[in-house]
């Protein structure tokens, strides 16, 4: 399906927060592909893909009558499906420690010797933080910008007076820098960190 306008994408999100479900099946039918490819970069699993797009939709059909206060739903729903990759990343971590404390024989049922310490949203925002301090003040302006406002090249271009190639010499020189300072993260963080750096 061809990318809607913004007028017309509201015109749907106003459509669906009146239950109308053909026009949440036109938005579902738009978007699903970014989001289940996206996922699965992460997520090294079909299933587990195919049920976070479930559940992203599933929320946003739950929360239908807030869809019309949404300004920007594409990044909207990158922030939705960021969470959901965290959850999952986080749960998987989890589990995998769990397996690696169990004694030798002990069967899945018992106690684990010790748990997982989770790392909180806010943890992983200082951690970038941290990362992001390596670059120049002009390479952290548009990073910001575009990952964390999720403003388009062009959109950054217009608002700084520079042209759209240069934007992207930004993002790309911000991204390489960025990799780089996270190489002693360990696998959990680093891919987490990751969620912050592309869109879909």
């Amino acid at each position: 399906m061809e990318n809607k306008s913004p007028y017309s994408e509201k015109v749907l999100l106003a459509a669906i927060a009146d239950d109308d479900e053909s026009a949440f099946r036109r938005v579902f039918d738009q978007y699903r592909n970014k989001i289940y490819y996206f996922t699965r970069k992460f997520i090294k699993s079909d299933v587990v893909a195919e049920d976070i797009l479930q559940e992203i939709f599933l929320k946003i059909w739950v929360n239908r009558k807030k869809l019309p206060e949404i300004e920007n739903f594409k990044a909207y729903l990158y922030k939705l499906t960021r969470n959901h990759i965290y959850n999952t990343l986080r749960k998987q971590a989890n589990e995998e420690l769990f397996l690696q404390t169990l004694p030798s024989g002990m069967n899945e049922t018992a106690a684990p010797a010790k748990t997982f310490d989770n790392i909180a949203l806010h943890e992983l925002q200082y951690a970038l933080q941290k990362a992001t301090a390596a670059l120049t003040p002009q390479q952290k302006q548009v990073f910001e910008m575009s990952r964390i406002e999720g403003l388009k090249h062009k959109e950054i271009a217009l608002k700084l007076g520079v042209s759209q190639n240069t934007v992207k010499k930004h993002i790309a020189d911000a991204l390489r820098t960025i990799r780089f300072e996270m190489q002693s993260y360990n696998r959990f963080v680093h891919l987490a960190i990751l969620l912050f750096l592309v869109h879909f």
